[in-house]
């Protein structure tokens, strides 16, 4: 059952997502954290965010649309308030990170290096306040500039969660060649629920959110599938409606190094363990 990711030793490949498992307190009260083969954090920005208002998460079939905006109470917040619980885990904690600019990246990462995280999750994900809001992916050169310079201050291993873009492989290159050890793939796509009985027929605050549960596991395996057959050695961490064993084993089938469960940990907390007991 152990994993060895780039010299990390894991007791085995499950993994919880950023998000649903909060920073580890609520979680742990329902399962023994220290049974994971390790656990995210949920997104962490510099600066504070309250997140999008309600309604921020609707069910759909075969999962759930959430809105929630990153809501987090600031990096400044969690090393004082979760770290000390999330140093004391037996287990693997990677922090995931979101910024919106290179400064604010580096700022937490040579913060972070100090600590007992084992890896650094970059969430490119949040606007670029600096260039008019748009997504940081979708500008290639500050997306370069980030990982680059994230790579030189690091001392941990540090991985890119991308989604499903249609430049998905050309993406890859450009964070493994600008100094990312690894890949998280899937960042839930977007997706909005229509109400034909409301006036207002988008149910979700924002209009849209990313999509989670079984129904975006296909486009999961093919995103791991396209950039494995590129690049055969990188490690990922697969994600992407997870709910058994058999979900796991397909991960790992088509190359995943490691699988993270989000979706699944919504709707039964005990769901990673059983899993890690039937692997």
């Amino acid at each position: 059952m152990e994993v060895d990711v780039l010299g990390i030793k894991f007791k085995n490949p499950i993994v919880i997502a950023s998000g649903p498992g909060g920073n580890g307190r609520e979680l742990n009260e329902f399962i023994d954290l220290s049974k994971l083969g390790g656990f995210t954090t949920k997104t962490i920005t510099f600066k504070p965010k309250i997140g999008n208002p309600p309604p921020r998460i609707i069910n759909i079939d075969n999962g759930v649309i959430n809105s929630i905006g990153l809501e987090n109470s600031g990096f400044d917040s969690f090393l004082n308030d979760d770290l000390p619980f999330l140093n004391e885990l037996n287990t693997n904690v990677i922090a995931s990170i979101g910024g919106y600019n290179v400064e604010e990246f580096c700022y937490m990462i040579k913060n972070l290096n100090n600590t007992n995280i084992k890896i650094i999750e970059l969430n490119l994900s949040c606007p670029n306040v600096d260039k008019g809001g748009d997504t940081i992916l979708n500008d290639l050169e500050e997306t370069k500039k980030i990982v680059k310079q994230a790579s030189k201050i690091s001392q941990k291993p540090l991985f890119v969660k991308l989604g499903i873009e249609c430049n998905l492989e050309e993406l890859a290159k450009i964070v493994l060649e600008n100094g990312a050890d690894g890949l998280t793939l899937i960042n839930a796509p977007k997706g909005t629920k229509v109400n034909l009985d409301k006036n207002n027929p988008v149910e979700l605050s924002r209009g849209f959110g990313g999509v989670s549960g079984p129904i975006i596991k296909p486009l999961a395996l093919s995103c791991i599938y396209r950039v494995k057959k590129i690049f055969p050695d990188v490690s990922i961490i697969g994600m992407g409606g997870v709910v058994s064993k058999a979900d796991v084993l397909e991960f790992l089938k088509v190359g995943a190094t490691l699988v993270g469960i989000g979706y699944g940990v919504m709707m039964d907390p005990q769901l990673p363990i059983n899993i890690i007991d039937n692997l």
